[in-house]
């Protein structure tokens, strides 16, 4: 198996977004970004988290996770970033081991028309009277349930 990218393969690759799958199943477990040989990082990982473990009960099976890039030539890693995110957001996170969301999804990600327009077009308000304000954290999302919140 390919474990490292040429100096001329990673020069045209730039920035990047790929998936690992189960090579049987085909299932994707796991959305990253990346520059230079970042793919290949997870695969000797010993750490203790969903995608290690996932990566590991593959290879006790003798076999490897397929890597598949999905985009590649991005300029920036913002951009690679948004895609990432993107991709997080269409496949959904609980389908992947991915820790996080993406970046700014909460921003920027996968949100329903009406939740969008009143995200843009809410008013601005004038408080008067002492208050605290409590920040939702940065992951909040409209779909939530009460316990995620």
């Amino acid at each position: 198996m390919i474990r490292k990218f040429s100096k001329e393969v990673i020069e045209k690759l730039k920035y990047y977004v790929y998936i690992y799958s189960d090579p049987e199943t085909e299932e994707i477990f796991y959305v990253g970004k990346g520059l230079g040989n970042r793919v290949f990082s997870h695969m000797d990982s010993m750490e203790d988290s969903d995608k290690g473990r996932y990566i590991r009960r593959i290879q006790e099976r003798a076999q490897q996770p397929k890597i598949e890039i999905l985009i590649h030539g991005l300029e920036d890693e913002h951009t690679a970033l948004k895609v990432e995110a993107a991709i997080i957001d269409l496949i959904g996170k609980e389908k992947l081991t991915n820790r996080v969301r993406g970046w700014q999804s909460g921003v920027f990600g996968r949100v329903e028309v009406n939740q969008l327009i009143s995200h843009y077009e809410r008013e601005k308000v004038r408080i008067e009277e002492p208050v605290v304000l409590i920040r939702v954290n940065r992951l909040f999302r409209y779909e939530m349930t009460d316990i995620e919140l």
